[in-house]
């Protein structure tokens, strides 16, 4: 599994719009056999108007494809109509640490 992270500030006054736009891009069905495990908009908590659009794909071979899309495209351009968008990363298991046993051992 790898994921994109794609974090954005939304311009003043364009909150609803952006929330509306992400409410019918997060609906629409992925290709039929698409390597798209899942996808979703986050909110910062205590900023406003900062999101974090995360899609989690089944591997690197299928990410690229997708940033090479006419769909990646129109994602980016409706982002930057609305806001400004920055700091777009790849994230997957070989850059993170597999926190899992902290956690187990912070639970018992």
């Amino acid at each position: 599994m790898i994921g994109l992270e794609i974090y954005i500030d939304i311009a003043p006054g364009k909150r609803q719009e952006f929330l509306q736009t992400v409410e019918t891009l997060l609906e629409e069905r992925p290709v039929i056999d698409s390597a798209c495990a899942d996808r979703a908009v986050f909110e910062r908590h205590g900023a406003p108007n900062r999101f974090l659009w995360h899609e989690n794909w089944e591997d690197r071979e299928a990410l690229e494809a997708h940033l090479a899309s006419a769909e990646f495209r129109t994602l980016l351009g409706a982002l930057r109509v609305l806001g400004e968008t920055h700091d777009l990363r790849i994230v997957s298991p070989e850059l993170r640490d597999d926190l899992g046993e902290l956690l187990a051992s912070n639970t018992g």
